[in-house]
């Protein structure tokens, strides 16, 4: 009898403690893949300063996603320096606002060389009639501003889209980003100006038609530029943008002209600088001082500078730029989501520990319109193994 009772409380015993076990794995696993784990705590306040100059998902993320990179730079609010030796994951922290994503690759920008001063810029240019004479102007200034950059010792490629009321797309209004710097000359030199001579035209649309990734069907009403022209960027470069106009844009609740060519307005200018900063891109602005208002926030939301259209020679907006290039980040952070949701906008809190202090900021970005789940799927995997 003794040995009976013995053995059903050593049974019991036993179910209990696997019970137990079951409980804690079950929680355990649920979770590590539901986000629930414990966050890093927020940093209450900054003691060095720490910025992030760049985010997204790439212009070519239906390829990368979910891969998304960062470019951060921590200094020393003393001199200004950039704290270095910052190599380990252990060094930072990144939480995606699902909770859950994970740092493979810190990789330290370190002293600027030929090899990683790369530009993809793309041309955003107003072709109406009321540009006239000024397009004239403009287009001299690109073409000496491309003998620039040939002298220089930026890997650059240059290419610009044009636009009225409509994105336009015929024959010689565009040009896929180009190392041939004749050929960008060439065809930046034939441009003339017509049509329009209304009032505001859509440049919030066009910036979004060279910004689409391939595979944005829906990014706007014209469709992808990338779709019929490969209109890819490189990983590795720094993406500019520089629009030139003389007026004001159509939005979204006053389309105007637009709804001759097509449906209407897709974005407003909000929702063009998420889309911009989730793919890392940079937007100067060359507009006449009486617009500044309208186009301030485009420039210096995505990290640019807002220029009159009187700058002589792109003098200003060439330093502005390459140094914007050089120090884009001192370090570059690539991570995985495992959130694949199409098109959502993501708040990303990275933080950063060194020796003299913490810091973190914040960041939003916004996931492909388009998602290949296997894919991406894939790619989550392979990252997690590294």
């Amino acid at each position: 009898m003794r040995k009976r009772k013995l053995l059903t409380m050593i049974v019991l015993g036993l179910s209990t403690i696997f019970m137990v076990s079951c409980d804690l794995f079950t929680s355990t696993m649920d979770s590590l893949f539901s986000g629930g784990f414990i966050l890093p705590p927020t940093i209450s306040e900054n003691t060095i300063d720490f910025e992030i100059t760049g985010v997204g998902t790439g212009l070519r993320g239906y390829d990368n996603f979910p891969s998304i990179t960062l470019f951060v730079s921590p200094t020393n609010p003393e001199d200004d320096s950039v704290i270095s030796n910052l190599v380990e994951a252990d060094f930072f922290d990144v939480i995606d606002d699902n909770g859950e994503a994970r740092p493979i690759e810190i990789t330290p920008r370190g002293s600027v060389t030929t090899s990683n001063k790369m530009a993809d810029i793309v041309f955003v240019i107003d072709t109406t009639g009321s540009m006239g004479s000024y397009l004239t102007t403009m287009t001299n200034k690109a073409q000496d501003f491309a003998d620039t950059l040939a002298e220089s010792d930026i890997n650059y490629r240059l290419g610009f889209v044009t636009f009225g009321d409509d994105i336009r797309k015929d024959e010689g209004q565009r040009l896929a980003p180009t190392s041939d710097i004749e050929t960008f000359k060439t065809a930046v030199g034939a441009l003339s100006a017509f049509g329009g001579d209304d009032g505001p035209e859509n440049q919030i649309d066009a910036i979004d038609y060279a910004r689409a990734g391939a595979g944005e069907l829906t990014s706007n009403p014209a469709g992808s530029f990338q779709n019929d022209m490969s209109f890819l960027y490189r990983d590795a470069a720094a993406r500019i943008f520089i629009l030139i106009t003389d007026i004001d844009y159509h939005t979204p609740d006053n389309p105007g002209d637009v709804l001759y060519y097509y449906s209407g307005v897709s974005n407003t200018v909000s929702q063009e600088i998420a889309k911009l900063n989730s793919t890392g891109v940079s937007c100067y602005v060359v507009a006449p001082t009486s617009y500044a208002s309208d186009y301030e926030d485009l420039a210096e939301d995505t990290g640019a500078a807002l220029f009159a259209p009187g700058t002589d020679d792109f003098a200003d907006i060439l330093d502005t730029i390459g140094e914007a290039i050089t120090t884009r980040g001192d370090y570059m952070i690539t991570f995985m989501t495992n959130d694949f949701t199409p098109n959502k906008e993501h708040t990303l809190r990275v933080a950063v520990h060194t020796s003299l202090g913490d810091a973190e900021a914040e960041v939003n970005y916004t996931s492909p319109a388009v998602v290949n789940y296997d894919r991406a799927l894939e790619a989550f995997e392979e990252g997690l193994d590294k």
